[in-house]
């Protein structure tokens, strides 16, 4: 469009929206984003979305977008500090790394080009960017509005913190400041609120050439996605389901919960994203860690896979694949005993006692392979038989990690991944999962090692399709992929392979997954094993034999979900 057209496309868009504009002018206006002041406080999360008044955009971005100091400035707000991350990481903490990212813009969508989880200079936080929207309103005269939702991952641990960012620019390269906020987060110990306005600059550039297949993939994920419905129509579509109670009912309180759904025959049931300020706009894209989760679903499918591969791999030892591990107490453990978190080396039985020590703490936030493979390989003394005591140990499911490199370079090379080889490239990427799950968490190194027992990212509809892929048997294709008996064991398809007691009277813990005997709650008259996935803060996927899944997102240690084997028994019976 020439100035003139821009100037006319104001005109119709003041005068289309006159008598509609709302009474409360936007904090983040025109003013206000082209202005100097600071923001002094957050923002209700309605201000980084569109009003239905909203028009479609009159310009198109493409090109980088860079801020020109991410790291000074803005506001930080500290909610919860249970390791005192804030003090021991100093001021890098409460700043966004540095930021220069392409986009391109397609009708509304604006698409960054720069996709998955993003390493940047930054001694704590890697970045993710997710596809936004653009449209015009008539406040913003002759320039389009854009929102993108991005989130800030621990680069060592796993947690995740979402934010969005909106902007004001033109066809001519004039682009505003850059708000920015984080008003929510999955991560039980440490909680904040950041904002802030940071100068921009943009650099138009055509990107057609780079465009297509970021704009063909975002097609494909999104078809690929289950339908998604809100929450409160699940007790519509089964009466006496009540939605309202799921979680809550269990003690987990709404302030908590970043996402929280259920799905029933491919239906997404799903609620609204809640942050400390609204409605999250994009909840679609809301970033979610895996955290142990990815015990799940990275280690005992990458362990799976070798099993089918090369059968015996399970029975490898590990000290004959990992050289740091090459004493006494590692001779007779094997990789099945490391997913088990069997291997008989630890300090004390107590629930968490050794997971949730200084010591277990410091190896998750190291950075380097080799202080985190000293402390699993060396830390824990030999208590036990391997095999017989489950003890929980994140740095386990470290160590089979590491073996499974070694084993894999050993078949297939060195250039084959764990993760991308045996994963990503022929799993994720088929099913149209979304870009956030394209790499795994690594070590900051040449070793640049998985964690293998924590570190992914995903969307909600990543984990709740990734669920149903397994207990669908997981195929590609006609074949099954994974080993099957293993597979089977793991989601309590074997009567007499239930795994090993897990701490509580009722639980269990084999072959990476967790389960737990629903029938006393739920008054059926023999045992309903549910296997299920679990994570730190407040994390909990539960795949129902009856075909429900339910699953829940937070960060209070809450980990009950009695409310769902109700709401599941009487969408199903549980108990025929």
């Amino acid at each position: 469009m020439t100035s003139g057209a821009h100037r006319g496309r104001w005109l119709l868009v003041a005068l289309a929206a006159c008598g509609t504009a709302s009474a409360s002018p936007r904090l983040l206006g025109r003013d206000t984003l082209f202005g100097e002041a600071p923001l002094d406080k957050p923002v209700p999360m309605a201000e980084f979305a569109a009003p239905e008044s909203a028009l479609p955009p009159s310009h198109r971005f493409s090109g980088a977008l860079r801020l020109s100091d991410p790291g000074a400035g803005g506001g930080f707000a500290v909610v919860t500090d249970l390791w005192d991350r804030a003090g021991e990481v100093g001021q890098p903490i409460a700043h966004l790394p540095d930021f220069d990212f392409r986009f391109v813009q397609r009708g509304d969508d604006v698409v960054p080009l720069e996709q998955g989880v993003q390493r940047r200079r930054h001694p704590y936080w890697e970045i993710v960017l997710e596809p936004g929207k653009a449209w015009d309103e008539a406040d913003d005269g002759p320039f389009t509005r854009a929102a993108v939702p991005f989130a800030l991952v621990e680069r060592a641990a796993n947690c995740v913190h979402n934010g969005v960012l909106s902007w004001l620019f033109d066809d001519e390269g004039r682009v505003s400041r850059v708000a920015y906020e984080i008003a929510s987060e999955t991560c039980g110990y440490l909680k904040f609120d950041m904002w802030g306005l940071a100068g921009a600059e943009y650099r138009p550039q055509e990107l057609a050439a780079e465009v297509a297949p970021v704009l063909e993939r975002m097609d494909a994920h999104r078809r690929s996605r289950l339908p998604v419905r809100p929450l409160a129509e699940l007790g519509q579509d089964y009466p006496g389901v009540e939605p309202a109670r799921l979680g809550v009912a269990d003690g987990i309180r709404p302030q908590d919960i970043s996402v929280l759904g259920v799905v029933v025959d491919g239906v997404h049931y799903r609620g609204d994203c809640p942050t400390r300020e609204g409605p999250y706009p994009f909840c679609d894209e809301l970033a979610l860690p895996s955290y142990s989760t990815a015990k799940s679903i990275f280690a005992a499918v990458a362990l799976m896979r070798m099993e089918r591969l090369y059968p015996g791999t399970v029975n490898a030892t590990v000290a004959s694949l990992v050289d740091a591990c090459g004493g006494r107490r590692w001779r007779d453990v094997t990789l099945g005993d490391a997913l088990d978190m069997a291997t008989g080396n630890y300090y004390e039985t107590g629930p968490m006692a050794d997971e949730d020590s200084r010591p277990s703490r410091d190896f998750i936030f190291a950075d380097r392979h080799a202080d985190k493979i000293d402390f699993a390989c060396h830390h824990y003394p030999r208590k036990a038989k391997p095999g017989t005591c489950f003890v929980y140990h994140t740095s386990d499911t470290y160590v089979l990690g590491t073996a499974l490199s070694r084993l894999l370079a050993s078949k297939q090379g060195a250039g084959a991944d764990t993760y991308e080889s045996l994963i990503a490239g022929p799993l994720w990427k088929p099913m149209q999962l979304s870009a956030l799950l394209d790499d795994a968490l690594r070590t900051y190194d040449d070793a640049a090692q998985p964690f293998t027992g924590w570190g992914l990212t995903y969307e909600p509809d990543d984990i709740v399709r990734i669920a149903a892929w397994l207990e669908a048997g997981a195929h590609v294709g006609d074949e099954p992929y994974l080993d099957q008996a293993l597979l089977d064991a793991a989601l309590q398809r074997t009567p007499a392979d239930r795994g090993l007691d897990a701490g509580e009277p009722g639980v269990k813990y084999h072959n990476g997954f967790w389960a737990f005997d629903a029938g006393p709650s739920i008054g059926c008259a023999k045992p309903v094993w549910v296997p299920f996935m679990s994570g730190v803060s407040g994390i909990t996927v539960a795949m129902f034999p009856n075909g429900v899944t339910y699953y829940y997102y937070s960060d209070g240690y809450v980990f009950r979900w009695q409310s769902a084997r109700e709401a599941a028994d009487r969408i199903r019976s549980l108990c025929e």
